[in-house]
């Protein structure tokens, strides 16, 4: 009965004071951003061996090693995200890798009205999930559809991870992507549509 009472009394606040309702998260943390980011650095991977590369770039990109940063917050994980996000749709002349329910887009509208502008993980991780989708999509073009993607979307919680440690796998993918662009020559990768 108190555990009840509790809810209401927490729902009536929220309901009341639209500024609380404003800060509320979909409750991702780092752990699971860094989960996604594990998961769009084996999907490029793994892209990579329908590239027209030979063996030694492709071991070459595939060595690189994550980096390691300190003090990042979600919203500098967010702007490198949106950084690698414009790189992904130059280089595969994507349209824009922005589809985005409405009510996501509703979400991201309160975010930015916060008086501080906070980005929470669960930001990073929607704008990351689009990002894997495109990476996916790019992955089924070029394989044809005859190989299977359900690893690429394996549930990778790794416990403890910092917003560092997420800008770190985001900027190994985006090395690895700047260093895919520079040994390839003009559109060697089929994009979509082709």
């Amino acid at each position: 009965m108190v555990r009840a009472s509790t809810k209401v009394i927490c729902l009536l606040l929220l309901l009341l004071n639209p500024s609380l309702a404003k800060a509320t998260d979909f409750g991702f943390t780092p752990s699971h951003v860094y989960g996604i980011w594990l998961n769009i650095n084996q999907s490029f991977l793994e892209l990579l061996h329908y590239s027209t590369l030979n063996n030694e770039q492709k071991r070459h990109i595939a060595s690189l090693k994550a980096q390691s940063f300190s003090d990042k917050q979600p919203k500098d994980v967010y702007q490198q995200v949106e950084t690698v996000k414009q790189h992904l749709e130059q280089f595969f002349q994507l349209t824009t890798i922005s589809y985005r329910p409405a009510w996501v887009d509703h979400y991201h509208t309160l975010q930015y009205e916060q008086a501080d502008d906070t980005i929470h993980p669960s930001s990073v991780f929607i704008l990351s999930s689009q990002l894997l989708n495109a990476l996916v999509q790019q992955y089924i073009f070029s394989t044809q559809a005859e190989q299977s993607i359900s690893h690429f979307y394996t549930d990778r919680v790794v416990e403890n991870k910092t917003p560092s440690d997420v800008f770190s796998q985001v900027d190994l993918f985006k090395r690895r992507l700047l260093q895919y662009q520079q040994l390839s020559p003009a559109r060697v990768h089929k994009t979509l549509g082709e």
